[in-house]
């Protein structure tokens, strides 16, 4: 009985140490602009008895975000169970980035059987603009005129000059009934700025596939606020200048990291023609709201500071 329980043990040795699961993961491509899609392939190989697979990728947090998942069909090789996965991704922030690991999770009727993470995988990202493109602002096409203006010159000077003695005597008149009214000085520069965002994206510019239009209008709100908050002439600056005067002047690391994708982003739409589709909105709408948050926090720490007396 002894010698035929130790052959069985012998025999059943080899098989329990071969059975293993076996994960691999690789990117396609691994170098991309910064909107391009990015596949990652990762296929499970495993004896182990199972139902289902589940993928764990982490979240892309502030660098990437998943667009679309597929699972296939599982395949059975020499007693083992082939499973793959590709997911797809968009990439936001430029640069070389270290992703991973993904974790895979094996489950058998409801029940957590096992659990492996695939390697971490270097992916490079790298901007749609050159150099040379940063200053390119888009051309205003001409105004259509038909005819000859010539000769509607005598009309208009005429018009003018009634419409100009119509507007001087209303003027004398109202300065003599009363003085003018004080013009109401501007909301602060972070309730304008705010104020701003909420009003263009409420004009609904992504959903009607007027993306650029929406960008046109977002660049000049931002720098407008930057100019007022940090009192540079932000408005005469390409985003890299506004960028890199800001990082001078802002030591919030996290204000800077907004301002940087927010301009970045909208520069790729305006001039390298980028369709970011409603994953690009929910992340702009994002960025906005977390970086106005970044300001009212820091607000009312100050706002708290200056309250708490000397001794307490």
């Amino acid at each position: 009985m002894i010698r035929i329980l130790a052959t069985g043990l012998l025999i059943l040795c080899p098989l329990l140490l071969n059975a293993r699961t076996q994960v691999t993961v690789s990117a396609d491509p691994a170098e991309a602009a910064v909107g391009d899609p990015i596949t990652f392939r990762i296929i499970v190989k495993t004896d182990t008895r199972h139902d289902r697979l589940t993928l764990d990728a982490g979240g892309g947090g502030e660098i990437w975000e998943e667009t679309a998942r597929t699972q296939l069909p599982p395949r059975e090789i020499d007693g083992q169970t082939i499973r793959e996965i590709h997911l797809t991704a968009a990439f936001f922030r430029t640069g070389n980035h270290r992703i991973g690991p993904f974790r895979i999770g094996l489950e058998k009727n409801g029940n957590h059987v096992e659990e492996i993470s695939t390697r971490t995988i270097e992916i490079s990202i790298r901007s749609v603009l050159k150099e040379s493109q940063n200053d390119i602002a888009d051309l205003k096409p001409p105004v259509a005129v038909r005819g000859s203006p010539a000769r509607i010159l005598p009309w208009a000077a005429g018009i003018l000059l009634l419409a100009a003695a119509l507007l001087l005597g209303i003027a004398w008149w109202r300065r003599r009934r009363r003085r003018p009214a004080a013009s109401a000085p501007p909301p602060p520069p972070l309730d304008e700025l705010e104020e701003a965002l909420n009003r263009l994206m409420s004009r609904g510019l992504f959903g009607r596939g007027m993306v650029k239009e929406f960008c046109l209008r977002l660049t000049p709100i931002l720098k407008r606020f930057l100019q007022r908050n940090y009192g540079f002439n932000a408005g005469e600056m390409t985003s890299r200048e506004t960028l890199s005067r800001l990082g001078g002047i802002e030591d919030n690391d996290s204000i800077r990291d907004h301002f940087h994708l927010l301009l970045e982003l909208s520069d790729q739409v305006k001039f390298a023609r980028f369709e970011p589709g409603p994953p690009g909105e929910a992340r702009l709408q994002s960025l906005m709201r977390d970086l106005i948050s970044s300001y009212r926090g820091r607000e009312s720490a100050r706002v708290e500071e200056e309250n708490v007396s000397p001794g307490e």
